[in-house]
């Protein structure tokens, strides 16, 4: 059994900026052998159960059942569209030139046949946990990416959704949008101005690392209404050929609507995992996820980034599990 170590101390969980993100450089990108078992210690659950603190909801035609579980909770604020919002590219495009490391990699990719599904209902789980980004890079260019909530406050995205090279390095601000459909903003809206990375990424530039954290203000935590994924580094043996299931925003389609697809594993890494699964730019940061058979817990293994046949996406293996629980550390 690998034993996940829990140490840490080097989290990253200062001020924005590259002396406080994590160091993750001397993780091996080359093929390993098989893990033969999951740590337990390497499980984090999720938030996304009905009851939101006890009891739970009939369900009756014409009842709005995502309404009523969000009354009360505590309301946010909603602001218009970006302007330009219809012209706002995938966050990746900030950063494919002049990084070498991204010369063998493409944007999210739809293959073969496109059968994503539209999502009509956000406001149920998971959907309501994944939110529509509206990214201000340094320059002042914008994009649109996806994240998904861990906690309260903090939400999981692809490294280069908050931080790039060719546009400056740190983005301005994000705003974040969970559950939008189309112009609706059912849990309403927050603007981040903190992030989180780690040097492998904003150092390197490693597609192996492209992950971060974006940290909602005290004052806006709105995972509280919609719930947050658990995570976990699961085995090479439990992950082989298993089914997994992703969903986010891609530029390609309708206003702020979220879509969905779902396939099979194609090729485990020690740091990456592959699928044939239909992705579009502007789901960069989407949470690949694992649905548990039987008790139907959702567990993301994976942080959306890459795209090609296969599509691609950092893994969560011990190291990215660790990171991401001290994140969560911040906004519970």
């Amino acid at each position: 059994m690998t034993h996940a170590s829990m140490d840490t101390g080097n989290c990253g969980c200062g001020e924005t900026g590259i002396d406080s993100q994590i160091d993750m450089g001397n993780a091996s990108k080359e093929t390993g052998p098989l893990i033969p078992e999951t740590n337990p210690a390497t499980i984090e659950q999720g938030f996304d159960g009905e009851t939101h603190g006890g009891g739970q909801l009939e369900t009756v035609a014409g009842f709005d059942v995502g309404r009523a579980m969000v009354d009360v909770i505590g309301t946010m604020e909603s602001s218009a569209l970006p302007r330009n919002y219809g012209a706002m590219l995938d966050a990746g495009t900030a950063h494919y030139e002049g990084n070498v490391n991204l010369r063998r990699e493409a944007p999210e990719s739809v293959c073969g046949r496109d059968d994503r599904a539209h999502i009509s209902n956000v406001t149920q789980p998971p959907w309501r946990m994944t939110a529509q980004l509206f990214i201000t890079a340094a320059n002042g260019d914008q994009y649109v990416g996806t994240g998904w909530f861990i906690a309260p406050t903090i939400l999981v995205t692809a490294g280069h959704c908050v931080h790039s090279g060719r546009s400056g390095g740190w983005a301005q601000q994000i705003e974040v949008v969970p559950g939008m459909n189309g112009r609706h903003r059912p849990f309403g809206s927050a603007v981040s101005k903190q992030f989180r990375s780690v040097r492998g990424w904003v150092n390197n530039g490693r597609v192996e690392e492209d992950y971060a954290c974006i940290i909602l203000p005290d004052a806006a935590p709105l995972g509280e209404k919609t719930g947050w994924f658990g995570f976990a580094s699961f085995s090479d043996a439990k992950l082989k050929n298993s089914l997994i299931n992703t969903s986010g925003y891609p530029a390609d389609k309708s206003i702020g609507t979220q879509w969905f697809n779902g396939g099979r594993l194609t090729e485990i890494e020690p740091q990456r995992l592959h699928y044939l699964v239909d992705t579009f730019g502007g789901q960069s940061g989407s949470a690949v996820w694992h649905n548990e058979v039987g008790t139907r817990r959702r567990y993301a293994v994976g942080i959306h980034n890459y795209g090609g046949c296969n599509n691609k996406a950092t893994r969560i293996n011990d190291e990215v599990f660790d990171v991401l629980k001290a994140w969560k550390a911040m906004g519970i």
